[in-house]
């Protein structure tokens, strides 16, 4: 059972991930196609999981932090995103940055992360870009699958970035004691 401290910090994490979604479910119809939307939902769930009891392994915390780390990088540069809304604001900068917070200091599974679980990590961006292209999504403009040049290029440098900040976790979990455990 996680300390009241923890508690409340995790609430706060799924409150942000939860305010984000529904901000952007009041602005757009389609919302729960956009990765970004459904990568908050997972963190909102998740983290009201995680405030009750700390998950045994850091793969579940890892694969949340390596995705919302995509999510945030991705979003400027790749669909010309834009901080002007709350909604955005809430789930590109906020939330993953809440979400890195936790991974690296909070807990005291960081040091378990083994060297296989940012290849894991990346598993839920792959389903997603399946779902995307079979589903003929077309959310975003610069994953446009009827020009396989382009869009082979973009997904290797998203799947390049995944990968990288996965390993970037990695290491700083390994190597970062957290500054408060739980306990």
């Amino acid at each position: 059972m996680n300390s009241a401290a923890v508690r409340a910090w995790r609430l706060l994490v799924a409150a942000c991930a939860a305010a984000g979604v529904a901000l952007a479910a009041q602005q757009y119809d389609v919302w729960w196609t956009a990765l970004s939307q459904l990568a908050n939902l997972a963190v909102a769930v998740c983290f009201v999981a995680m405030a009750v009891r700390e998950p045994r392994s850091p793969l579940l915390r890892g694969a949340l932090t390596s995705l919302m780390v995509l999510v945030s990088l991705a979003y400027l540069p790749m669909q010309n995103g834009n901080l002007a809304e709350p909604w955005s604001v809430l789930e590109h900068v906020v939330t993953p940055a809440l979400v890195l917070a936790d991974f690296l200091l909070v807990g005291d599974d960081q040091a378990r992360v083994r060297w296989w679980h940012p290849l894991v990590w990346v598993v839920p961006p792959l389903v997603y870009l399946g779902w995307y292209v079979v589903a003929d999504l077309a959310v975003y403009g610069a994953l446009d699958v009827t020009q396989p040049g382009p869009f082979a290029g973009r997904v290797s440098l998203l799947a390049a970035l995944a990968l990288a900040g996965g390993f970037g976790l990695y290491a700083l979990g390994r190597t970062r004691r957290p500054a408060y455990v739980d306990g």
